[in-house]
């Protein structure tokens, strides 16, 4: 007997520690899922140390796992509810649980109904996905969307907690009989046969695909509320930060009661992408994805397991939730190891519990602009010759990546600001505005009030250059732009900061994807760095000339007094724009120069450890404690003990340091205090380090 659900679907929001065995088999094989026993998936679940489980009802192939009366049931459950049978198991070993449901990628459906196919204008791929293995359909196809709605009615008479959509955005620029007949009702116009940022017509288009996605997310939202108010509701927030194809946008997030999404991209992207779900979910906490294996595409070979209970524990640094993803085996048995190095990711999460936590404490916010997924530099080109892939490879993204990068290795802790708080920027001292090339008039007014009221900017590159090369926070920078620069290779110098005596390289290219800018410093504007040209710039030189003075590169040359870095006061706050996108560089030097800059924008923050540049620092604050997180991510050498590190907390106003203490085994640890100021050495550690600054 299925017990009843619980009062609220907060239960599984509530959890931290979530496991999701991947189901996608299809049935042709009456081999396959022939061993799959639903007693077993709850027992493995269960010996992983989860506290929560997510489970298919239906999957990619489009077969479902309980008795649909409107869809096409798995041949090993025919004759069994086995959704059911797992749901009862799960719920009777006491774990929260969740209904997945696969939209849009679902094979039988693309096979049965060929007129509710995507039809991209480009052939697009899945990733590192084979992607002639999916069915994919549209969405904006009125049967799909009643069968769809169907079928979720069907799985809404489970007693699960929560429901989660897989898989909701485009698979390339669709332009089947569907989304153009949409299209054209709303609009009146055909869809664009050119991909061009410059023409109101195509953005017009791109808004639309955008408008609709979000609408669809929270349409499925709206239909789980109606049926079961009390259920919590989330999509895959995977391609959030992809390029403009798929068409994830942060309106999409009221589709959700929270956030969470597979990622597969590397410690980089784990560690700005848990800060900005953190950020921009509705309620906490959000939920990072990863899967068992090293990617979706590996079945036998897992991570290590000092990398799967980093993962784990890189999303405890941000206050996330985990879920691990297990592949089962075709014929349904659940692999030994996989559930073992599961167990072991979930331990260190036990281990490290920091309890309640409080507000993150950031000192500084990484802007994120989904406005800025594509460049009005890109040269136009014909929709079917759309991007392929979900890639972020948009520079925005290299500018942000970057900056996240750099400020982890530097331990300033950050956070995540989009356009969806424009109202709350006075909470972050600093704020980066790393190459956002595309900023909305209430965006440019919010962020002009924040620094004029006393707030402290960062800006690079493009960043509100509009498509008539001005500046829209000109005002801000302290500059006007002049056009691009020309030339293959140029230089920043600077005697004023240290970091950039050595010139700083900055490669341009024919394109503004890559470049740089010329500017012009306005009266008040303090010049930071200048311009140092290679010989005979902007001449790349040839075999027949003499323009150039070394064979292999272009070295610098002439020294001028052309700004690239300004700082400029504005109202009450203070701004810094580089012409370059320093944060995007790959090097060292870049590194030590950007974070120069943001440490004249924050000279004396809250928080600040002298640790080793692989230790991630994140630091919370509730009344009465002060915690500070400490994770060890180095990848290739995962054993290496990070040495003592020395810590500086600045307490409110008016507060005295209570006690110091270490919350794996209590040890209190001796502090020092300066004013406000309280400093102390962490001991050597391994994996995890968390401490708690009591204070009165």
């Amino acid at each position: 007997m299925i017990q009843p659900p619980p009062p609220s679907g907060a239960r599984y929001r509530q959890s931290r520690r979530r496991l999701l065995i991947d189901m996608h088999i299809p049935d042709w094989d009456p081999a396959f899922l022939s061993r799959f026993d639903p007693a077993e998936l709850a027992a493995a679940t269960i010996r992983t140390g989860a506290d929560a489980a997510m489970l298919y009802f239906q999957n990619h192939v489009g077969l479902c796992f309980y008795p649909t009366t409107v869809g096409q049931r798995h041949r090993a459950a025919a004759q069994r509810d086995l959704a059911g049978e797992a749901l009862t198991a799960l719920r009777a070993g006491g774990l929260a649980t969740c209904a997945y449901y696969s939209v849009n990628f679902n094979n039988q459906v693309w096979q049965d109904h060929p007129d509710w196919r995507l039809a991209p204008a480009a052939p697009a791929s899945v990733g590192v996905l084979p992607r002639e293995r999916y069915g994919i359909v549209c969405l904006n196809h009125p049967a799909y969307r009643a069968f769809a709605d169907a079928q979720i009615d069907e799985i809404l008479a489970y007693p699960v907690d929560a429901m989660f959509f897989d898989m909701v955005w485009w698979n390339g620029v669709c332009t089947c009989p569907s989304c153009e007949a949409r299209y054209r009702q709303e609009t009146g116009a055909e869809i664009p046969a050119t991909v061009d940022w410059n023409d109101p017509d195509w953005c017009r288009f791109q808004a639309r695909r955008e408008a609709w996605l979000a609408q669809f997310a929270r349409d499925l939202r709206g239909r789980v509320k109606t049926a079961r108010p009390e259920m919590e509701v989330y999509h895959n927030f995977a391609l959030g930060l992809s390029n403009w194809t798929r068409g994830v946008s942060l309106d999409s997030i009221d589709g959700h009661d929270f956030l969470g999404g597979d990622f597969h991209g590397g410690t980089r992207e784990q560690l700005l992408i848990n800060r900005l779900l953190r950020a921009a979910t509705p309620l906490r906490p959000a939920e990072y994805m990863s899967t068992v294996g090293t990617d979706l595409t590996q079945h036998t070979r897992l991570h290590p397991a000092a990398t799967l209970r980093r993962k784990a524990l890189a999303a405890l640094s941000a206050d996330n939730a985990f879920l691990a993803i297990l592949a089962i085996d075709p014929d349904g048995r659940i692999d030994p190891l996989a559930v073992e190095r599961t167990h072991d990711a979930f331990a260190a999460l036990l281990e490290h519990d920091p309890g309640e936590l409080g507000e993150a404490i950031e000192p500084v916010a990484l802007y994120c602009s989904d406005r800025s997924k594509a460049s009005r530099w890109d040269a136009p080109r014909p929709i079917g010759q759309a991007p392929a892939s979900s890639l972020a490879d948009y520079p925005h993204s290299a500018a942000l990546l970057g900056a996240a990068r750099a400020l982890q290795r530097a331990h300033i802790p950050f956070g995540v600001a989009t356009r969806r708080a424009l109202d709350q920027l006075a909470r972050w001292p600093v704020l980066i505005l790393p190459n956002v090339e595309t900023l909305e008039a209430d965006e440019q007014e919010a962020i002009r009030a924040y620094v004029q009221g006393g707030g402290r900017l960062y800006a690079s590159r493009s960043t509100s250059l509009d498509s008539t090369g001005r500046f829209g926070l000109g005002d801000l920078f302290g500059c006007t732009a002049l056009g691009d620069e020309e030339g293959a290779m140029l230089y920043a110098e600077s005697d004023a900061l240290p970091e950039l005596r050595r010139p700083l390289t900055q490669v341009c290219a024919a394109d503004r994807r890559t470049g740089a800018l010329r500017i012009a410093a306005s009266p008040g504007a303090e010049i930071l760095a200048t311009r140092t040209l290679p010989y005979a710039y902007p001449a790349r030189g040839t075999a027949q000339d003499r323009q150039w003075s070394t064979i292999h590169a272009s070295p610098p040359w002439q020294r001028t007094a052309d700004p690239v870095i300004l700082r400029h006061q504005a109202g009450r706050g203070l701004a810094i724009y580089s012409a370059f996108d320093i944060e995007a560089g790959e090097t060292p030097e870049h590194e030590a120069a950007f974070i120069a800059l943001i440490r004249q924008l924050a000279p004396d923050p809250e928080l600040s450890a002298d640790a080793h540049p692989d230790v991630w620092f994140s630091g919370f604050a509730r009344p009465g404690r002060i915690t500070l997180m400490f994770l060890h991510m180095a990848a290739s050498n995962p054993a290496l003990t990070v040495p003592q590190t020395r810590v500086r907390v600045k307490l409110p106003d008016g507060s005295r340091c209570q006690a110091i203490r270490l919350r794996s085994g209590g040890a209190t640890l001796p502090f020092g205090t300066d004013g406000r100021d309280v400093h102390f050495d962490l001991p050597p550690f391994t994996e995890m380090m968390i401490a708690e600054i009591d204070h009165d």
